[in-house]
């Protein structure tokens, strides 16, 4: 494709998405969900999962993808998590740090609990998963296996829960202050535990942790 093609078919893309959105957002709102659901089920219905399956040539005539050419998917991805990225800078400027300061206790309950059940659920899955099937690699023992799948059923759609409290108008109160920050908590553990399994995996422990703390450090510059 040349860059006026290019730009045609992002254009199209673009359209389609937010028009499946907002047609799905109006079924959905009938039935209580909100906007950012709609839009999760409108990626589903767009992706290969219902319109590739059925509907192959169609989905690769809106949204072709060849790694070895230039394409627009090569565009749209980064354009969406320049999008989520600028989202939740806003929602960052409208976080109330005194609430957290007077309810850090609260959050850290909070995610504490959300964190045991599926944690420990997520372990004993891993473990039946890694006796009784092959879906894990070899090098994966029993330990990593089941704590790879416990971490990850603990990690939330934290994008999701920030949209859902912006639009019941709940950000910036305790009730959503609280909830946001425990979402960040229980995130932030999750992402680093399932850095240092990956990095084990793969017999580098120390990248793991260099992440981590260059992580850390991103906060504070940012904070200060």
């Amino acid at each position: 494709m040349n860059n006026t093609q290019l730009a045609i078919q992002f254009f199209v893309q673009i359209a389609v998405i937010l028009g499946a959105c907002r047609l799905i957002g109006v079924i959905a709102a009938r039935f209580g969900q909100p906007q950012v659901v709609a839009e999760m089920i409108a990626g589903i219905c767009l992706g290969p999962s219902l319109l590739g399956m059925f509907f192959p040539d169609v989905q690769a005539m809106l949204f072709p993808w060849n790694s070895a050419t230039r394409d627009t998917q090569s565009y749209l991805f980064p354009v969406a998590q320049l999008g989520l990225v600028l989202y939740m800078f806003v929602i960052g400027m409208e976080f109330r740090l005194d609430v957290v300061q007077t309810e850090w206790k609260s959050a850290l309950a909070v995610s504490i609990a959300g964190m045991v059940a599926p944690f420990v659920l997520g372990m004993g899955l891993g473990w039946l998963l890694h006796a009784n099937t092959e879906l894990f690699p070899k090098s994966a023992g029993v330990v990593e296996s089941s704590t790879f799948i416990g971490v990850s059923m603990c990690i939330t759609a934290f994008p999701m829960l920030a949209r859902i409290l912006h639009q019941k108008g709940l950000t910036g109160t305790r009730v959503g202050t609280v909830s946001l920050g425990a979402g960040a908590i229980g995130d932030a553990a999750a992402w680093c535990l399932l850095a240092v399994v990956l990095a084990s995996l793969d017999n580098h422990p120390s990248a793991a942790m260099l992440n981590i703390f260059g992580g850390l450090l991103f906060v504070v510059v940012c904070t200060f």
